[in-house]
């Protein structure tokens, strides 16, 4: 094994180690802010002063934060990249990474070969481990080539062989195996302390109580209790019978039964055992907006994850990962780009395919609708609904990633079951190839079914990453037109119906969420997903009860705003850094007894900005716009947040597509915009008026703070003018700072106040890019 690894570690693309992440992502090209640095932080981008000069002059030298893509890269994908480019200039690239790579295949298989003792040793040990007639045998995977890899590139994660053998703990302590982020989550309860027999005795009178009342509603014209339960005796049964596969093959299969208690007793001996009650759950929508489901297994009921103890919480991919790639590639190639394409893989019944070390844990109970009795069904691998499904996965599928990445340089990434590899064409498929032969050396094959092509653009986790103009410098990110089309169709069937169940609200909130987040613009939508979820968890509230207006209301606004969200641009080399970022201040005041009482003040610096670089807004809050807010001695913080979105209502087509700086010097209504909501409703409905107009406008904005002294938006907010008319700033930035004009007005155009789900859709169109275009042509 030693002799093997030094083999190994000889050949990789890459230097041997892992950095532990410390946040929730693994890399991630997502151009969005986080929650921003407050006063005394030392990560703030320009430090507190006293005056305005000293910060204004620092701010114009800025560099937008997000500017360099590639930020959250690991240095295994970079040297995957660095791989791949150095191809490039050989007289047949294509040629040549697959000559490499299949010597590099070659060699990996030698050192394979090498350590044929070692595998039977561990196949023997597993053996010994492996739980009679319980489902199935551990599918076959080269445990010893993998363990070696691990000692090779100084992989942390040194105990992922052990549980290949012994299988994966669903219960006690699981072990740090250093892949993810830290965190302690310690077992509440211990197996010993928890009656077997008294929670079997329950999950019977559930399941024959449900059944019971199925029979009662069917008979009543209420078909939908019979029909879940007949859903979940048919999907439980395709797992021990699989169904044909359209090109002939067949399904693995992943459980046996069904089985009587007594039959569960015999099987798995003296060993006491907890079942897992099968229900199902809203996975997805169908074209028709009608609910797909899924089986899950209820280990919250049995307490079962509740006695594993874990020492780490996963860290994700997310869909941008192809826009990283670009980025990397971007820069590997400097002027001359390639062109990029991506593939996406995944594999099939995935958490069943690792073994669980405690299948007394792992067996389910469902109301069989064949038998018409309660039956019993032993999993092989891990039920979806157990804590440690989760970690075990990952470990595995970050695993195979890694040493795809290390050994043969392929641009890939894994979440959970699925996968994308990005890479240039001249790469011909090889990187896929290399994967999928992977995949199956670990004993987990990719689905054949879900095996896609190559293609320019192509979805990702429901996400569309297009490449297609990658060479002229930019790539989209944007929503899967089918599966915004089933939310909308899902939306419609509610609104129709005039119901929408618990279970479906919160599906639905989280497939409009991730598609308005992940694909488009931000965090648009907060505000009106607020609202269903507080539909959704409104006490006393049945699944049957009608709609409220309030909830209609935001369930239209979904309907109008999903199909017309942009995508999200990524500009990359030349394109990416041709254009410097937009500075913008904004401030607020009010004072009961003045007149008016309120004021904003707005100050924006442009260095594209043809006829003045600096232009300011100031103007008095109307009373009718005061009348909105609920009454209150001060309005600071919601003036506040209304001069933040004025800045984007006055100059849209300013700011439109451009990198943004905002500074505010109020922290409540910084953090308010720069994620989204507020728990006060005035400056909430603001903030999602923000969020609907800056989704329209697509400006990256990143929020700042800056002391109150520092803020030149201070000045128009109390009517103070004299240093913005009388002269710019001078910098670098600035090649003939006599030559330039004072500060220009613009007139303040006020976004609108208190308004709801509903109005938001049609503020969404009036600021579109679409509309904008008609606007410039007249």
């Amino acid at each position: 094994m030693q002799y093997w690894a030094a083999e190994l570690a000889a050949d990789m693309v890459c230097a041997p180690g892992y950095d532990r992440p410390t946040g929730s992502k693994l890399q991630s090209a997502m151009e969005r802010q986080g929650l921003p640095a407050l006063p005394h932080a030392p990560e703030l981008l320009v430090a507190e002063s006293k005056f305005i000069g000293p910060h204004v002059q620092a701010a114009m030298l800025l560099e937008h934060p997000l500017a360099e893509l590639a930020l959250q890269a690991t240095p295994a994908l970079r040297a995957a990249v660095s791989y791949v480019a150095s191809f490039r200039g050989a007289p047949d690239p294509a040629a040549a990474i697959r000559e490499d790579r299949e010597a590099r295949w070659q060699r990996w298989c030698a050192a394979r070969r090498g350590l044929a003792a070692e595998q039977r040793e561990l196949e023997l040990i597993r053996a010994e481990h492996a739980e009679p007639n319980v489902a199935m045998q551990a599918p076959e995977a080269d445990m010893a080539i993998f363990a070696c890899c691990i000692m090779a590139g100084g992989w942390p994660d040194v105990e992922y062989t052990v549980c290949q053998v012994a299988g994966f703990p669903c219960v006690g302590d699981y072990k740090d195996s250093g892949v993810f982020r830290l965190t302690e989550q310690p077992a509440s309860i211990r197996p010993e302390e928890l009656s077997n027999e008294g929670h079997m005795a329950a999950v019977l009178s559930s399941l024959e109580a449900s059944a019971q009342t199925a029979v009662f509603q069917y008979d009543h014209g209420m078909p939908e209790r019979m029909q879940m339960l007949e859903t979940i005796t048919r999907k439980t049964r395709e797992e021990v019978d699989p169904p044909y596969l359209p090109d002939g093959s067949q399904k693995p299969k992943t459980a046996s039964g069904p089985y009587t208690k007594d039959e569960v007793d015999r099987l798995l001996g003296r060993r006491e055992w907890r079942p897992l009650l099968r229900f199902a759950i809203p996975q997805a929508f169908n074209a028709d907006g009608s609910i797909k489901w899924r089986n899950c297994d209820n280990a919250r009921s049995s307490r079962t994850n509740e006695m594993l103890s874990c020492h780490e919480t996963i860290s994700n991919e997310d869909p941008s990962f192809p826009m990283l790639v670009a980025a990397l590639f971007a820069e590997a190639f400097g002027d001359r780009p390639e062109q990029l394409h991506h593939a996406t893989d995944d594999i099939a019944a995935a958490y069943r395919q690792l073994r669980c070390a405690h299948p007394e844990y792992s067996v389910v109970a469902i109301w069989d609708t064949v038998v018409g009795a309660v039956r019993y069904y032993t999993m092989f691998g891990h039920n979806f609904g157990l804590k440690s499904a989760v970690l075990s996965f990952n470990r595995h599928s970050q695993l195979l990633s890694w040493v795809a990445k290390a050994w043969f340089g392929v641009c890939n990434a894994a979440y959970f079951d699925d996968f994308d590899t990005t890479e240039p064409v001249y790469c011909a498929g090889t990187g896929k190839r290399v994967l999928h032969r992977l995949a199956a050396a670990a004993g987990t094959p990719f689905a054949a079914e879900k095996d896609t092509a190559f293609d320019l653009a192509h979805p990702f986790l429901g996400v569309v990453s297009d490449l297609s103009n990658f060479k002229d410098g930019s790539a989209e990110l944007r929503p899967k037109p089918e599966r915004v089309k089933k939310i909308v169709a899902a939306i419609k069937l509610s609104l129709r119906s005039g119901r929408l169940p618990s279970g479906v609200c919160a599906t639905l909130c989280g497939k409009v969420e991730y598609t308005a987040s992940s694909g488009a613009s931000g965090r648009i939508g907060r505000a009106p997903l607020a609202a269903l979820r507080a539909w959704q968890h409104r006490p006393g509230r049945g699944d049957d009860d009608p709609l409220p207006e309030w909830v209609r209301e935001a369930l239209r606004f979904f309907v109008q705003v999903l199909p017309a969200l942009p995508g999200r641009k990524f500009f990359f080399g030349k394109r990416r850094r041709r254009r410097a970022p937009v500075i913008v201040y904004t401030d607020a005041m009010y004072a009961a007894s003045a007149s008016p009482p309120g004021k904003v003040g707005i100050v924006i610096f442009d260095p594209e900005d043809r006829e003045s670089w600096w232009r300011y807004g100031s103007a008095g809050v109307p009373a009718e716009l005061l009348e909105k807010f609920r009454p209150r001695e001060q309005y600071v913080g919601q003036l506040e947040v209304l001069a933040g979105v004025a800045a984007y209502t006055s100059r849209p087509e300013q700011l439109r597509g451009r990198d943004v700086i905002h500074f505010i010097d109020n922290t409540g209504a910084l953090m308010g915009l720069a994620k989204g909501y507020s728990t006060d409703v005035d400056s909430a409905r603001l903030i999602s008026v923000f969020h609907v107009v800056n989704a329209a406008v697509a400006a990256n904005t990143w929020f700042e703070y800056v002391a109150s002294g520092a803020n030149i938006s201070d000045l128009p907010s109390r009517g103070d003018f004299e240093l913005l008319r009388s002269k710019a700033y001078e910098g670098p930035r600035v090649p003939h700072p006599p030559q330039l004009p004072g500060a220009m007005a613009f007139e303040v155009k006020w976004p609108p106040v208190g308004v709801w789900a509903g109005d938001l859709s049609h503020l969404f169109s009036q600021f579109s890019a679409g509309k904008a275009r008609k606007r410039r042509r007249r």
